[in-house]
């Protein structure tokens, strides 16, 4: 039997393309491959220069410490990803409900009453909240004596400058007062809304779509209702 083959299976065979890949080493190296290239280093060492043992172990501590910083990052970057799954899970109930947020645009029904807060960064005199819609000035309301510094409560009767209920829409409401020198000073307001829809921004943040159609973060957030 003639186990070498004829000239023209031979040229066929040279000029069969290769799948080179297969062929290819891995390009990432584990601990056993590791292991194998120090052993073989050791067989083929110089017997008059022998590897050093303390390097040889501090190789391989290194080896693991990388491995296991390796799979230290995937697990983390798998528990981020199923926490952020199950922060949007948790927040997705938020949909529908009425919410106290920092922002200026609020929610206001006719006939009630619409509580909102105001916070300062310091005792402020003399404060001034106005509420207006896309036609102007709806009401000028005072706050009653000194503005504490932190978070207060403020209720808009739902009236306007005439007397009447203000229709059900949406309104825009601006703060100021006073500080010990005579300066104005801003004074950023909490309003009522509802929540449309949440999504998750890429750094983990949850922004909130409200009905007035302003996006604040969950952070901005300081009372649920039903």
């Amino acid at each position: 039997m003639n186990v070498f083959p004829t000239n023209n299976s031979f040229s066929e065979t040279l000029s069969t393309p290769s799948n080179s890949a297969a062929f290819a080493p891995s390009q990432a190296m584990g601990q056993s491959e590791f292991l194998m290239l120090l052993t073989t280093q050791l067989m083929n060492q110089d017997p008059t220069k022998p590897m050093d043992p303390t390097s040889f172990v501090s190789d391989l501590t290194q080896m693991s410490q990388l491995e296991a910083t390796t799979e230290l990052n995937r697990s983390v970057m798998a528990m981020t990803a199923g926490f952020q799954n199950l922060q949007l899970m948790q927040a997705s109930s938020l949909i529908g409900k009425n919410v106290q947020a920092q922002g200026e645009i609020m929610s206001h029904t006719e006939g009630r009453t619409s509580a909102l807060r105001l916070s300062a960064d310091e005792s402020l005199t003399d404060v001034k909240v106005i509420i207006s819609d896309s036609r102007g000035v709806v009401r000028q309301l005072d706050y009653p004596g000194l503005l504490s510094r932190g978070e207060s409560a403020f209720n808009w009767d739902g009236l306007n400058s005439d007397g009447g209920f203000a229709p059900t829409n949406n309104y825009r409401v601006v703060a100021f007062g006073y500080d010990g020198e005579g300066n104005i000073k801003p004074v950023k307001t909490i309003v009522g809304t509802q929540v449309q829809s949440v999504s998750v921004q890429p750094d983990g943040d949850m922004l909130l779509t409200l009905s007035t159609g302003e996006r604040v973060s969950m952070k901005a957030v300081r009372e649920i209702g039903a």
